[in-house]
């Protein structure tokens, strides 16, 4: 029953539910106006943000409305998913009573829908979930002030407020039906008979006024939520449907030509999409609570660097520089561009590209580079690859091989791209030296570029050096369309990437597979003879650029498993892996500040007790070289390349 409509509220009830409701209404469509015209100051989109509304739609309505992005992240340590879909199904349930019981109001429908079969088993279920909320907000609370998890590290009122009102809304209703009910003679479900004993004596008067705060809390969450981090609730619907759904691999290209300015400065310097990101944040802390800088003791905070991005964009007055007096050069360097922020949002935040943005305006703009990066960056200008003080030739490391290569007439259906790290670098050498072997044992007919080879450009798009990128793909994509080439084997993750996902940018269409995708098809057509000897116990790291990018987890634990390896995992591990540090530029930039990740994960995999990792890519190897010989644990403990391993199997 609604005090609406009982005659001595007739005209004061109808007036004031309706002139709150209205007032609720526009001070929330008012700030809503306002942040939409706020995200109009961003640059228009590159990329398609309406296509394929069908798998958009399903994206948004499994991870937002089903909340699969809470029930995905549930594990035995942290059950706030768990929580959060009790919450949200809970809310969305009281969402429809809500219109139902105070927006119809007598005389609509109300009276018939209360004495429908549906009446009954809907007000048990509110009951139900009523109490299943009351117990997760009372679990989210101790979890917050209490046990309080490391993300959880944002302060303020806002998170308390959010908790009661909820709290509140819960309460009070199921306290209104009970006395409903009471006052009515009808039987009252679990959690509303409680209030309905307690409050036996209540008359009308005491079901008018929790009616009304309820109803009060209702229109206050209304006008809350478009000021607070629960924006959230309303910005996540369109910013899962709107996400990229180009390869996950692939930075957006900078038109050299037209642009008036270089990468992002300012908010308005960022596309709508990318700003609206920062309304869609949950403060979740998922993002840097899984990021290898974060981990590590660095100043990178993902979350920080999206939420400042669109807080500067909603001031109103005099902002201060983005770069360098809210997000620091220090931070935008630290990142290793390893996608696990991206991974682990709920949301589909997309947090890579917008740092890559501010570096390339460092490095554009203003010429601010790390000097180990600048002298990466140099060696790539003055001898195409980013190792400055080798000495070694591109083809150095296949002296004695007899392979074939393109330019002094060879020919083959797959071009064998070695890359700059696994041809120059001592150590990564033996990469290609065992994989050529391999090929030859399984006959499979391929050809090198060798000396006109040149880096494929990936340290100089992740380092923020967008025209010089340009420069070396465009090289490198008329050099395979002069010779013909359609296929390319890889076996370096970040070539990769770049040839199959960022060269089409160009004009750039090739076929590209990774070495571990062809070894794992190899030894599936029995084209390689394994005869693995003793078992040993190996663990085996993820490369982010092959795992998190492209989702290839199987096929190097299949060629593992081909040469009798017994595999230990890490504890973290496939999509969930730890990055070794290498990538975004790091390889070649000091690591000065906390722990050093490459340390970190190699204790990571002596941890499991094996003999040594396995890794499928030349940055992840000179990591773990790096972080063994820190830990003087050469003798004990091996970092090899799942060529390497395979190569000993066969006999190669």
């Amino acid at each position: 029953m609604s005090p609406v409509k009982e005659s001595y509220w007739i005209v004061p009830g109808v007036v004031l539910f309706w002139g709150a409701f209205l007032v609720a209404v526009a001070l929330a469509l008012h700030r809503l106006l306002f942040l939409y015209r706020r995200l109009r100051r961003g640059q228009p989109e590159t990329q398609p943000r309406f296509d394929q509304p069908a798998r958009r739609l399903g994206t948004m309505l499994g991870r937002v409305f089903v909340q699969l992005c809470s029930l995905r992240r549930v594990n035995p340590q942290d059950r706030a998913g768990l929580g959060h879909f009790i919450i949200f199904w809970g809310f969305m349930a009281y969402t429809l009573s809500y219109l139902l019981y105070i927006f119809l109001g007598e005389g609509i429908g109300l009276e018939a829908i209360q004495e429908s079969a549906f009446a009954t088993p809907y007000s048990y279920v509110l009951d139900v979930l009523a109490g299943l909320v009351a117990l997760s907000i009372l679990w989210a609370a101790v979890r917050r002030y209490v046990v309080r998890p490391p993300r959880l590290d944002e302060r303020g009122a806002e998170p308390s407020i959010i908790l009661m009102l909820i709290f509140s809304l819960m309460m009070l209703s199921t306290a209104a039906e009970g006395v409903r009910l009471g006052l009515e003679g009808s039987s009252s479900p679990p959690l509303a008979s409680v209030f309905s004993r307690l409050l036996s004596g209540a008359g009308q008067g005491t079901y008018q006024a929790v009616w009304w705060l309820h109803y009060g809390i209702i229109l206050g969450f209304l006008v809350f939520i478009p000021y607070s981090k629960h924006l959230h609730i309303m910005a996540s619907f369109p910013n899962t449907f709107l996400r990229s759904l180009g390869p996950r691999g692939a930075l957006t290209p900078l038109d050299l030509e037209k642009t008036e300015r270089f990468g992002n400065s300012q908010p308005e310097h960022f596309t709508w999409k990318q700003l609206l990101d920062g309304m869609a944040c949950t403060h979740c802390g998922r993002c840097f609570a899984s990021c290898p800088a974060w981990l590590s003791g660095k100043p990178l905070n993902p979350r920080d660097v999206v939420l400042h991005i669109t807080q500067e964009l909603l001031k109103t007055g005099e902002r201060p520089d983005l770069i360098s007096e809210v997000i620091t050069e220090e931070v935008l360097w630290e990142c290793t561009t390893c996608r696990s922020c991206q991974e682990e949002c709920p949301v589909l935040i997309e947090h890579v590209q917008k740092i890559v943005d501010m570096r390339r305006h460092l490095v554009l703009e203003r010429a601010q580079v790390p000097a180990t990066a600048e002298g990466a960056l140099r060696s790539l200008e003055a001898r195409g690859h980013p190792w400055r003080g080798t000495t070694a030739t591109r083809t150095a490391w296949a002296a004695g091989l007899e392979v074939k290569y393109l330019g002094q007439g060879g020919k083959a259906d797959l071009l064998y791209w070695v890359g700059c790290t696994s041809a120059l670098e001592e150590r990564s050498q033996r990469i290609p030296q065992a994989l050529v072997k391999l090929l030859r044992a399984a006959g499979v007919d391929f050809v090198l570029l060798g000396e006109e080879e040149t880096c494929c450009g990936e340290p100089a798009r992740r380092l923020g050096n967008e025209y010089q990128y340009q420069l070396l793909a465009q090289r490198n994509i008329d050099t395979f369309n002069r010779y013909g080439v359609k296929r390319v084997l890889t076996s370096c993750p970040h070539c990769f990437n770049t040839i199959r996902n960022e060269y089409p940018q160009f004009g750039g269409q090739f076929e590209v597979v990774h070495h571990s995708q062809l070894l794992a098809s190899l030894v599936a057509e029995g084209r390689l003879k394994v005869s693995p000897g003793a078992a040993r116990r190996l663990t085996y790291h993820d490369s982010c650029y092959l795992g998190r990018y492209h989702d290839i987890y199987t096929p190097p634990r299949q060629v593992l498993g081909a040469a009798g390896i017994s595999l230990v995992e890490m504890g973290r591990r496939r999509n969930r892996g730890l990055c070794c540090g290498a990538g975004g530029g790091r390889m070649w930039m000091e690591e000065t500040i906390g722990q050093r990740i490459n340390q970190m994960r190699t204790d990571e995999a002596m941890a499991t007790g094996a003999e040594g990792v396995a890794t499928a890519c030349p940055f992840c190897l000179q990591m773990f070289e790096d972080g063994i010989r820190s830990r003087e644990a050469v003798e004990r403990f091996q970092a090899r390349d799942i060529a390497e391993v395979l190569a000993g199997a066969v006999g190669g």
